[in-house]
């Protein structure tokens, strides 16, 4: 879901919670967001302020980038990790893949759920908390589009992740680049957000508010090594650039060596 203003996205997408459509300009964190249940629930503003990013030409890309550096092919077994309302799950599962979908939020599962019923496809939705993952079922491949990792306690995240990949098998891990963050700050000093480089997180300048930690790819690495996990790819967008200082996203595909 993927809008390349220079802003963050402070969607919450945790716990297995919905992936954002990547970005919200940077606002100041509302009880709304703060609070995911309600977010990400019938009465939140998740759907609706996210409308726009969820075109069918955006959907085609982003797919076709994942069946593309997964190497996706109709034996694997599939998990689209924090699922939100299954676009991309649902996709897949259209294009002939055999794909779950997890997510922390009943209510846009609810969602997946019909619109798949729609479409007369067969698709298991999981609701599970991503710190929680509890899944009899292991996968060839599993992806993490447009998360803010940086919300996530990323050891346990990763490792309950690894638990259900199989050996061999593929993760994807896509996250917003510290560095094109950075440059926003510097460009608007009056911004509601100071960044620790001491502990490479970002918060609200208000007392209480949630930090959001940011992550280089070296960290990134050593975090999936020790989910038992080797690098073998990174990218910069879905068109398979090379990541630099003015890089978006941070896309990651690690092979499970465990």
């Amino acid at each position: 879901m993927t809008t390349h203003s220079p802003c963050l996205k402070l969607s919450l997408h945790h716990h297995g919670l919905p992936r954002t459509a990547n970005f919200v300009i940077l606002h100041p964190m509302t009880e709304d967001v703060l609070n995911p249940k309600k977010y990400y629930g019938a009465q939140g503003n998740y759907l609706k302020e996210h409308k726009k990013y969820f075109s069918k030409e955006r959907l085609q890309t982003e797919i076709n980038f994942l069946i593309d550096v997964l190497n996706l092919n109709k034996k694997d077994k599939i998990l689209d990790l924090a699922c939100g309302h299954g676009r991309h799950t649902i996709e897949l599962k259209k294009r002939g893949f055999d794909v779950d979908g997890l997510d922390f939020s009943d209510h846009l599962l609810v969602i997946a759920r019909e619109h798949a019923r729609r479409e007369n496809l067969r698709i298991s939705f999981y609701e599970q908390d991503i710190h929680r993952m509890n899944l009899k079922i292991k996968y060839n491949k599993i992806f993490l589009l447009f998360s803010e990792f940086g919300l996530f306690d990323a050891a346990v995240a990763l490792k309950n992740m690894a638990k259900v990949l199989r050996t061999d098998g593929l993760f994807l891990l896509d996250c917003d680049n510290v560095f094109r963050l950075i440059q926003y700050l510097l460009k608007h000093p009056k911004s509601p957000y100071h960044f620790d480089f001491s502990k490479m997180e970002l918060r609200g300048k208000g007392n209480n508010s949630q930090a959001v930690r940011y992550y280089i790819v070296p960290e990134l690495e050593v975090l999936l090594q020790n989910a038992g996990l080797q690098v073998t790819s990174v990218y910069s967008s879905y068109q398979k650039e090379k990541l630099n200082i003015n890089s978006k996203r941070i896309i990651i595909v690690a092979k499970n060596r465990s």
